[in-house]
């Protein structure tokens, strides 16, 4: 956990930077950073929650009966950090904002699986992002909520790779699973077995 003023956000035009919500520059900072040397034909933004902490900003305004702020109201939905994105970088390419639960980071890579299966020798940014729901709403939450941002480039391997297939579900894992796969993705471990939202997932890298 880091402060909001000690996120990066330095690829980002000040123009959009100053109305875009904590959330939504850690998305499109890393979203630039991944895409700097290569460019994506498909874009896949993933988030749990999405902007809850700004549509929460939104209510309060209602509740109290004062006027809502137009930047907040338009960057309160799903795919403002792809729409936001895509307006910088100047993209026409397909884009698609998910949330699926616990288990969204899978999902969202199963969606750029989808795409590199029908388009040979094409390139998916996948995002996943998310931050603690508002104090209101941790309640109703039975996930250890962690703020973090991660973007890969995926492209299909000729050989070798990654796969993602399910598995039989076990002991549900109540960290977000972005940051989890990257420390296996870095790591020198075969499998990565994990069970989200009551779904057991398994990536593995190609055995030699």
């Amino acid at each position: 956990s880091a402060p909001a003023a000690a996120v990066p956000a330095h690829l980002i035009p000040a123009l959009h930077r100053r109305r875009m919500s904590t959330l939504s520059k850690m998305a499109v900072q890393v979203a630039l950073e991944a895409t700097a040397a290569q460019r994506a034909d498909f874009l896949v933004f993933c988030s749990q929650h999405g902007e809850l902490n700004r549509t929460r900003e939104l209510l309060t305004a209602i509740v109290g009966r004062t006027e809502l702020s137009p930047a907040s109201f338009s960057q309160s939905v799903h795919n403002a950090a792809v729409g936001l994105f895509s307006i910088i970088t100047e993209s026409r390419v397909p884009a698609t904002s998910l949330a699926a639960g616990a288990g969204t980071f899978a999902y969202g890579w199963i969606e750029a699986e989808a795409f590199l299966a029908a388009n040979l020798g094409r390139r998916v940014l996948l995002v996943s992002y998310d931050e603690p729901v508002p104090e209101e709403y941790r309640p109703f939450t039975t996930h250890d909520q962690r703020t973090h941002a991660a973007a890969l480039v995926l492209g299909a391997a000729e050989s070798g790779g990654l796969t993602l297939a399910p598995c039989a579900a076990g002991t549900e894992e109540q960290r977000p699973l972005a940051p989890l796969f990257l420390a296996w993705a870095l790591s020198a471990g075969t499998d990565f077995a994990v069970t989200a939202g009551g779904q057991g997932w398994v990536w593995r890298r190609a055995r030699a």
